[in-house]
């Protein structure tokens, strides 16, 4: 069991090492002449009037060396972003959850490899166990439900709940792989982690977190959003794009429920989680949290417990990344020279992954090894096969797919109708969408899913009885395949 008596010891430590100076400038904190510069220009684009931007934090053996805002937190009322910025840092949430799931393991209250019915008796009984170690490492095949609930009608808004995240997963009639047999990322098994955490130990992820690392680590800026209407200090707003190049706010403020993501934190205090977990005093869900998982061939996977296992011109190292609406986050630590940096953004588009990499490149660049070139794309010898046309199919031909189609997997009805010449789908109360043939009873939509700005093709291949009266068909987007429809 880890005690608040060990954390305490290490929340000195680090209040220590790890702090911010309160310079005049109201955008920076720690920082050293000659590092200063060299920064600065790599987030040159970032520190931009009207602009999001960024804030970095660096730490070297768990003393903070650097950090920085750049930008603006918000554009209503021109707020910079500052060291102490609060940013939804989104999928770096895993690690958290992961660790409080840990430490309730150690406690004897689980067991990393119990089925998950154990403790969510509602999900369907499959023919292989879903262990909660599959779900940690993304071997579960569990279905994505930010795919899932876009497809049942519900837009980037609509508010979601862990319930109702479970009620959607016991609809399912099987998942995408046997568990173990893949690694595919899966943000529905970290949000039912959360549920077994509450079923478990008796308290919401954010409680737990709150009580057994935020406090005793000093990390005062940190939070897991569970009430949309809290009120949370220094908090950044999202932003992206529009078709148009313009700014807007794309901050999903309905979506408070944390487990695969949705902690609001500084970069400051990611590190001191950062150095706690893999400074030179390990504590004792370590072992746990670092060893990385294998698939059922034994196979790695490159990820652990929320963390994944890298390297880096030839360093290794160990972090996460994180999107959402109008955020991106990168925390990632060079286990040997033991440099860890934080990153987030407030916008879309940014890249704090290469930002990461080139702030590494400046504060290692006598260790790392040489850049690795992007290898030519070899042309393939034969000709590649060339795309048969898509089908032109009349109004008449057209109106043998019109009608009603329900899925109890998704709870959710499609329905399509010939309109000028051609065939749309509305999914429950959305607008209709334009649905294109590319094949015999073959059809794709485009289609976003949440939290992404870019748009994917849904496949739907219909289904004919011996009459060959359509009778319902099969939907496929990336992971998602096979969700069974049926004509109403």
């Amino acid at each position: 069991m880890i005690r608040c008596r060990r954390f305490a010891a290490v929340v000195t430590i680090l209040a220590l090492a790890v702090g911010c100076t309160g310079q005049d400038d109201p955008q920076a904190g720690v920082d050293t002449g000659e590092d200063n510069a060299v920064i600065d220009a790599i987030f040159a684009s970032w520190n931009l009037p009207g602009s999001p931007g960024c804030a970095l934090a660096v730490a070297q053996d768990g003393t903070l060396v650097y950090s920085r805002g750049y930008g603006y937190a918000n554009l209503d009322y021109d707020i910079p972003i500052t060291p102490q910025t609060v940013f939804d840092v989104a999928s770096v949430t895993k690690q958290f959850n992961a660790a409080s799931l840990s430490m309730l393991a150690l406690e004897g209250k689980l067991s990393l490899d119990d089925d998950v019915r154990k403790w969510l008796p509602e999900l369907p009984e499959y023919e292989q166990p879903i262990t909660l170690r599959h779900m940690l490492h993304h071997t579960s095949g569990l279905r994505d439900y930010l795919n899932l609930f876009p497809l049942a009608g519900r837009n980037d808004y609509f508010p979601i709940s862990l319930d109702q995240i479970l009620a959607m997963m016991s609809r399912q009639r099987a998942p995408i792989f046997q568990p173990g047999d893949q690694y595919r990322y899966s943000n529905t098994a970290y949000m039912l982690l959360a549920k077994v955490l509450e079923r478990a130990g008796g308290k919401s992820l954010g409680a737990m977190a709150r009580e057994r690392i935020f406090e005793p680590l000093g990390m005062d800026g940190s939070l897991m959003y569970e009430n949309l209407e809290e009120i949370i200090p220094r908090r950044a707003t999202g932003y992206d794009r529009d078709a148009d190049g313009h700014v807007r706010i794309v901050h999903n403020y309905n979506f408070d429920v944390a487990g695969d993501g949705q902690l609001y934190s500084t970069m400051e205090d990611l590190l001191r989680w950062d150095n706690f977990l893999h400074g030179e005093e390990k504590p004792l869900i370590y072992p746990l949290m670092l060893t990385e998982g294998y698939l059922n061939n034994g196979d790695p996977i490159g990820y652990a417990q929320g963390i994944r296992l890298d390297e880096y011109r030839g360093l290794q190292t160990v972090g996460h990344s994180g999107s959402s609406w109008g955020f991106r986050t990168e925390l990632v630590r060079f286990v040997e020279p033991r440099l860890s940096i934080a990153i987030s953004c407030n916008a879309d588009s940014a890249t704090p992954g290469i930002l990461a990499q080139q702030v590494a490149d400046h504060y290692l660049a006598d260790k790392l090894g040489p850049e690795i070139e992007d290898e030519a794309i070899v042309a393939d010898q034969q000709d590649a096969e060339e795309a048969p046309e898509p089908p032109s199919l009349s109004s008449i031909e057209l109106a043998e797919f019109a009608g009603s189609f329900f899925s109890v997997e998704l709870d959710a009805t499609y329905r399509f109708a010939v309109v000028g010449g051609g065939l749309v789908v509305r999914i429950e109360q959305e607008s209709p969408l334009e649905v294109l043939p590319v094949a015999d009873d073959r059809f794709e939509f485009g289609f976003q899913p949440q939290g992404w700005s870019g748009t994917e093709q849904v496949s739907l291949q219909f289904d004919r009885n011996r009459s060959g009266v359509v009778t319902g068909f099969g939907l496929t987007l990336g992971s998602e395949r096979g969700i069974v429809f049926e004509k109403r």
